[in-house]
């Protein structure tokens, strides 16, 4: 397995990677699990807010997440859309990629790496916190009247 930053010639494969919420209608709103287009993830890549990070195996992207890095100067970066090819699940991807973003957030001098989830994410909430994120708090009808869980992990 390879855990790496994405280029722009990715986008496409993540955008396929994305398309893996649709698993998830019918549990979160429609408007949460809408993937982003290559179109997007290529504009977001350009972009010096966001840096994908992205998971192969035998020359398949497999799993993909981003870091929103525009408070990097305040010591701290958003982890977001992470997600994981059903198939490949329970196989320690999604510790490669938050062991790259821990390895980023270390070299940068960040002292804290947050995210929001939603509570019916049950199997991505016990990711997080087996890999040392803790529950910080709630935030009431953030999305679509829906609320989210806010998660944080201190270096």
């Amino acid at each position: 397995m390879e855990i790496r930053f994405a280029n722009k010639k990715d986008a496409g494969e993540i955008s396929k990677v994305y398309q893996g919420w649709s698993k998830f209608k019918g549990i979160l709103p429609d408007e949460l699990i809408e993937h982003e287009t290559k179109g997007e993830i290529f504009s977001d890549i350009s972009s010096k807010n966001k840096k994908y990070i992205i998971a192969i195996v035998d020359g398949e992207i497999i799993g993909a997440c981003y870091i929103e890095i525009s408070f990097i100067k305040l010591q701290t970066i958003r982890l977001g859309n992470m997600l994981v090819k059903e198939k490949y699940r329970g196989k320690g991807i999604a510790l490669g990629l938050i062991n790259k973003i821990k390895e980023f957030a270390l070299e940068n001098n960040v002292k804290k790496i947050w995210l929001w989830t939603q509570e019916e994410l049950i199997d991505a909430i016990k990711c997080y916190e087996k890999n040392g994120f803790k529950l910080e708090g709630k935030q009431k009808s953030q999305f679509c009247g829906k609320d989210v869980l806010l998660y944080g992990f201190i270096l």
